[in-house]
């Protein structure tokens, strides 16, 4: 009944689609067309004509703009962040637009002040057909069922008839506690729905370690993939969600004021594919607006192609990363070799370099940490903050193994804790900085 259900689903979605003209298909097709094609003449020739048309409409309808009407590329527009666009709303959104409806976004504020946007018709259609697109590499199609595993604060929610409709289970991470998780897997075993697991990737770490301190065994359910969202995801834990869900585990990189921005597709590397058919991305020096090279650490500014409503040109979203071409799902694109996380709270060593969040991620190998936080508390002082389901007892070996590339002057404390603080959004922070 639930395999029948789902194709129902799938095949109504399409004729919905249909009767509206058929635009979340266009918008699929031209987004495999662009990646799957990726070095040819017509795919770089669409990706240039993208850019080339969202800079003129930008610079003949939005007052911040206007200015560079006469900009020949790219380089040529100033690098914006949230400060700019919340302190100049109105002069970013296009005039063809203000009186259109439109789809407000809008960030919990969880990494600093709350932060809104709007997407007109076009981008929320383009977006859409990236999440099915992108989902359908890992497996999962439209109809079947989604655990979203996330904070549901009520603007996200839909009814439960939408909700029923579009074959998704809301799991709150505000609720997680033993009871709570032992009725998730029971659920996730019993239900015999196709399925795919959209979660944070601190919950997916919650999951794991429970499903650890009880002993289980693999959990019998068909889940067709897992995908991560949030934050970085250690091997340790990627190992684990295998092991106990038998299923290929994928992490995204997105924002809600742009949308689905890459996403790992292959399982023999961990590198994320860059969505080229949607946004133009650039990463860009610490403290200059100049490119990185490739390999090297830098800032992620995006350029919305399919946002007319309210052009995010050259935004900097704030997160840290590494660019490369080793490894690309698609030929010859490049990608992202790993998410370094919030500039804000990037970590730095007692000579300021800056250091690999994922390091920290080596506090997955001890099977008593439930939790942890890593703050550097000034230029060579940092703290651990763990949460333990009894003492860990290698308290000297952690400390040395994160000075050996903190510095040799680093002063380290662990610091054992009843919990660690969840953000607004309902996520946790791995890395805190209170030196920038």
């Amino acid at each position: 009944m639930n395999k029948l259900a789902e194709y129902l689903r799938n095949k109504l979605f399409w004729m919905i689609d249909a009767l509206k003209g058929g635009q979340v298909k266009t918008h699929r097709k031209d987004i495999a067309n662009i990646l799957e094609n990726f070095d040819s003449p017509a795919s770089i020739d669409r990706r240039d004509t993208l850019l080339k048309n969202l800079l003129i409409h930008a610079s003949e309808t939005t007052p911040y703009y206007q200015k560079y009407a006469n900009s020949k590329k790219l380089q040529d527009f100033p690098v914006v962040n949230k400060t700019i666009i919340r302190d100049n709303f109105e002069a970013f959104q296009s005039s063809l637009y203000k009186d259109k409806p439109q789809f407000q976004i809008s960030t919990s504020g969880s990494s600093g002040t709350p932060f809104k946007a709007y997407w007109d018709k076009n981008k929320v259609l383009r977006n859409r057909a990236d999440t099915i697109y992108f989902q359908g590499i890992t497996g999962y199609e439209i109809g079947q069922r989604l655990y979203y595993i996330r904070k549901w604060l009520s603007k996200y929610k839909g009814s439960k008839l939408t909700m029923a409709m579009r074959n998704i289970e809301m799991v709150n991470v505000s609720d997680f506690s033993d009871d709570y998780l032992a009725n998730l897997i029971k659920t996730l075993e019993t239900d015999s729905s196709t399925k795919m697991l959209l979660s944070y990737s601190s919950a997916l770490r919650d999951i794991c370690n429970y499903l650890q301190k009880i002993k289980a065994g693999p959990v019998n359910s068909d889940i067709t993939s897992i995908i991560a969202m949030a934050d970085e995801l250690g091997d340790d834990t990627r190992i684990k969600l295998n092991y106990y869900f038998n299923a290929p585990v994928h992490l995204r990189y997105s924002n809600q004021e742009n949308g689905i921005l890459s996403l790992q597709l292959s399982q023999e590397n961990n590198t994320l594919q860059i969505n080229w058919a949607s946004y133009f991305i650039e990463v860009l020096h610490l403290d200059e607006d100049i490119p990185v090279a490739e390999g090297t650490l830098g800032r992620v500014v995006v350029t919305d192609l399919f946002n007319y409503g309210m052009p995010f040109i050259r935004y900097d979203t704030g997160d840290l990363a590494i660019l490369t071409r080793e490894g690309a799902y698609f030929n010859t694109s490049s990608v992202f070799k790993s998410i370094e996380g919030r500039k804000m709270d990037v970590l730095r060593d007692t000579k300021g370099n800056v250091i690999s969040g994922f390091s920290i991620h080596h506090l997955e190998t001890y099977p008593e940490i439930k939790q942890f936080q890593f703050v550097q508390q000034s230029s060579t002082m940092y703290c651990i903050n763990l949460v333990v389901s009894q003492p860990v007892g290698k308290e000297f070996e952690i400390i040395e193994y994160f000075r050996d590339f903190l510095g040799s002057d680093a002063e380290i404390k662990i610091a054992y804790v009843d919990e660690i603080p969840k953000l607004n959004s309902g996520k946790r922070k791995l890395i805190v900085n209170t030196t920038t």
